[in-house]
């Protein structure tokens, strides 16, 4: 049942936010942007292939309302055809003649205004003029007309003029770079081959100072900082080619041609756009904490841009999988005890967060965007795969992942399509039932194990009993560390379903004073009561 609602609901989501009947292709964006000044100007062509025959396409697009902000259309065109369009406070729709209605078709619009949001002109810290797009989770069409959906994917060629004392970042590699107006602007043009979502396709134009500080596999992974923060904040970047070189090993090779990591006045401690990652400018500090938020916002370069969630609900896929791989990285560079206290941590943040709200990992009921960005999402999301990885084992877990990784490179993908992508690599029918109850609950059901255990003594015999006490019950396996006077160990493994479970000591145990420990090797989401 939990299965079947989930289906309906990615169902209906992605028809009304996804819109069926075209696909972007590509945008072609080419902004005249000057900091000192709140206009802009974009000519803008699409590339856009119908899936369906169609009389109309509506594009997302924020125009002028009460506050008179907002970027005003001032035509539509398309290759040898008259094109009907009208522009309304948040959408631009565009009437389509007969020859347009189906296959390839080309349009370009032109604007100008005063963006809203999405691409931000103001000051950074040191109160200097900077313009930084910020797209998550869907403001692009702030700043550009788009179908502003992590489902529809598309390449780009961002060219943008800027002052000549200004530098311009991009998504995807530096193609030309032209003085104008007699060396007073300059021209970049960047393009990105290979599709991304409208929430990681950005520019960023300040003053920076850039250097190349590695290279993996002929992979350059620059540092772009402000200049008063270039010592420090390069310095930041350095471990950036070990975490790439790290990510490449674990998942599959970097899905981009090049890796910016660039200082900037994101509203969030990193933004994780593609090939190009914006970091909140108070966050370079060298030190442990930086070098994690690096190892997150590099770890989604696989995971939210190049596997992208195919809707909302989905946002486990790009942040819990971000989570882990840190926490996979904390492992393999810290040892197991920095990896294990950040599990506990996690956990903590998870059971907290119950108390607040309560939603499946599958989130559905969120209505807020950015309000997803919770534990749930992160946290959770990051556990699930934890205990994954503890019924797989290590080999076929991460061997899952690079398939999964593989099979959805530069794609979509729902979190079914996640558990048939693991599925589908097992074999024994025991375990494919498993793993498909781990999948139904851990997915859609809300909450998590909590735990009320203890030691009671009838007719002799030594009894574990536990209890699961809050309302929807789970089924998972816990490991119970026995200890007895001397300190001697004994480890047990339990199968928990019901609300109430007994369980006889083994004989060793019989007439032993113990003390007992649940979860001693941190491999389960639960909460002791």
């Amino acid at each position: 049942m939990k299965i079947l609602y989930a289906f309906i609901f990615l169902f209906w989501s992605y028809f009304v936010a996804g819109q069926l009947n075209f696909d972007v292709l590509h945008y072609d964006l080419h902004l005249v942007l000057d900091p000192n000044l709140k206009q802009i100007a974009v000519n803008e062509a699409l590339h856009i292939r119908l899936t369906d025959r169609t009389t109309q396409i509506k594009l997302d697009l924020v125009g002028p309302a009460q506050d008179k902000m907002g970027l005003i259309v001032s035509g539509v065109t398309a290759p040898y055809q008259n094109i009907k369009w009208r522009q309304t406070s948040k959408q631009l729709i565009i009437d389509l003649p007969k020859q347009l209605q189906q296959g390839d078709i080309q349009l370009f619009v032109k604007m100008s205004g005063q963006a809203l949001d999405g691409l931000i002109i103001g000051n950074n810290k040191f109160g200097a003029s900077t313009i930084f797009a910020d797209n998550w989770p869907n403001r692009a069409h702030y700043w550009y007309a788009c179908h502003d959906h992590p489902s529809d994917k598309a390449t780009y060629q961002f060219t943008v003029q800027a002052p000549i004392n200004f530098e311009v970042v991009a998504n995807g590699n530096l193609v030309s770079k032209i003085q104008k107006d007699n060396n007073r602007n300059i021209e970049w043009s960047y393009k990105i081959t290979v599709p991304i979502p409208t929430k990681v396709a950005v520019l960023g134009v300040a003053d920076l100072v850039s250097k190349q500080v590695g290279e993996v596999d002929g992979i350059p992974i620059i540092g772009s900082v402000y200049p008063q923060d270039s010592i420090i904040g390069l310095a930041s970047f350095e471990v950036a080619p070990e975490i790439l070189d790290f990510y490449q090993k674990t998942v599959g090779p970097y899905p981009f041609m090049q890796l910016n990591n660039v200082q900037s006045t994101t509203r969030y401690g990193g933004m994780e756009n593609a090939g190009c990652i914006f970091f909140d400018e108070a966050s370079l500090n060298n030190n442990r904490k930086s070098k994690l938020l690096i190892a997150h916002e590099i770890a989604h370069q696989w995971f939210g841009n190049s596997v992208t969630e195919t809707d909302w609900q989905h946002l486990w896929l790009s942040e819990g999988f971000a989570t882990y791989l840190t926490n996979y990285y904390i492992e393999q560079t810290e040892g197991q005890a920095p990896f294990r206290q950040q599990l506990i941590q996690d956990r903590n943040r998870v059971i907290n967060f119950s108390k607040r709200f309560q939603a499946p990992l599958v989130d559905s009921l969120t209505a807020d965007l950015n309000e997803r960005l919770n534990p749930n999402a992160y946290q959770k999301g990051s556990w699930v795969l934890h205990m994954l990885r503890v019924e797989l084992g290590d080999s076929l877990f991460w061997s899952a992942i690079q398939s999964y990784y593989g099979l959805y490179k530069y794609k979509n993908a729902s979190s079914e399509d996640f558990a048939q992508s693991i599925l589908s690599g097992v074999k024994d029918a025991a375990t494919k039932a498993r793993l498909e109850a781990f999948f139904d609950q851990w997915f859609y059901q809300v909450g998590h194990p909590q735990i009320k255990a203890e030691l009671k003594t009838k007719d002799g015999q030594q009894y574990l009993n536990i209890s699961q006490t809050q309302k929807l019950l789970f089924s998972f396996p816990l490991k119970v560390a026995f200890y007895d006077e001397s300190n001697n160990i004994v480890l047990l493994r339990y199968q928990i379903a019901a609300k109430e479970n007994s369980f006889a000591l083994p004989e060793n145990l019989k007439d032993k004073k113990l003390r007992f420990e649940l979860d001693p090797f941190t491999e389960l989401l639960y909460e002791q009561q």
